[in-house]
């Protein structure tokens, strides 16, 4: 079978898996888990974390990513399962944790928050862009576009994205199967196009705001319609935007983006530069 191929896998059993994980900071105040985007792995939070020390951390791979590739098939419902059983097992006070989820890693956190909310302290996403449910050719479409990403050179990247430190992804570890889960998660195919459930976590909501020649900007609308949901719960969500951010930011302003966690997480003032939507 090769990458081409839409991977037939059997349903994972829920009370046998873990998720690989690395945690930080183990004498920290209180948890931060971190959760990342799509085709990505623990590690995208490497430049983030150094500027967080205070916190106690955690950095687990996605089902179907990372040293957790063969946790199949990927979907938020069992993401969410897995991160909240790794939250109550590890995360200090009382099994609870802050929570950031970005891109792929924002939609699972919102699955987090609304189906375990005894686990969750407050919430940071970003990078929601919720995108029209496509057609059956669009799990391969995706799949070229990582190929012919992982194929530029990081510099050109770097060059176009700001700055953006992105590392390529394992052309072997992405899968036409895989890409089809993650399009029916950011498409809420899923759900038969149901946003998610009101949830309670008090919740910060980015959308990356600068395109140019690379379209990666976030989608400032479904902001907006997320804060509407989440304040049906907690009145304190709120969404803002950043019009020098791209959509993987926390890449391009590490130390920005761990700076909006820490004032988010502590009720400070929002860094300067982002506009309230």
């Amino acid at each position: 079978m090769t990458a081409l191929d839409t991977d037939i896998v059997p349903e994972a059993r829920d009370d046998e898996q873990t998720l690989p994980f690395t945690e930080l900071n183990t004498d920290g105040k209180a948890t931060i888990l971190f959760i990342h985007g799509a085709f990505s792995n623990r590690t995208e939070w490497d430049l983030v974390t150094p500027h967080l020390p205070e916190y106690h951390i955690l950095l687990p791979d996605l089902p179907g990513h990372g040293e957790a590739q063969s946790i199949r098939p990927f979907s938020k419902r069992l993401a969410a399962k897995l991160l909240a059983r790794l939250v109550r097992s590890h995360a200090k006070n009382g099994g609870k944790a802050h929570v950031v989820g970005l891109s792929l890693g924002a939609y699972v956190a919102l699955e987090l928050a609304s189906e375990y909310p005894d686990v969750v302290n407050e919430l940071f996403i970003s990078g929601i862009k919720v995108l029209p449910q496509m057609s059956s050719f669009a799990p391969r479409g995706l799949w070229l576009e990582q190929y012919f990403e992982n194929a530029l050179p990081r510099s050109f990247v770097r060059w176009l994205m700001d700055g953006a430190d992105i590392r390529p992804s394992d052309p072997s570890r992405i899968t036409v199967g895989l890409c089809k889960e993650v399009l029916d998660t950011i498409t809420f195919a899923d759900t038969g196009g149901v946003w998610p459930s009101p949830w309670p976590a008090r919740t910060l909501i980015v959308a990356a705001g600068k395109a140019g020649i690379v379209p990666s900007s976030d989608h400032p609308q479904d902001a907006v319609k997320l804060r509407e949901i989440g304040r049906q719960m907690n009145g304190g969500t709120v969404a803002y935007t950043h019009p020098e951010m791209r959509h993987p930011w926390n890449r391009q302003d590490p130390k920005l983006f761990a700076q909006t966690a820490r004032a988010w997480f502590e009720r400070q003032h929002i860094p300067v530069g982002f506009k309230e939507l």
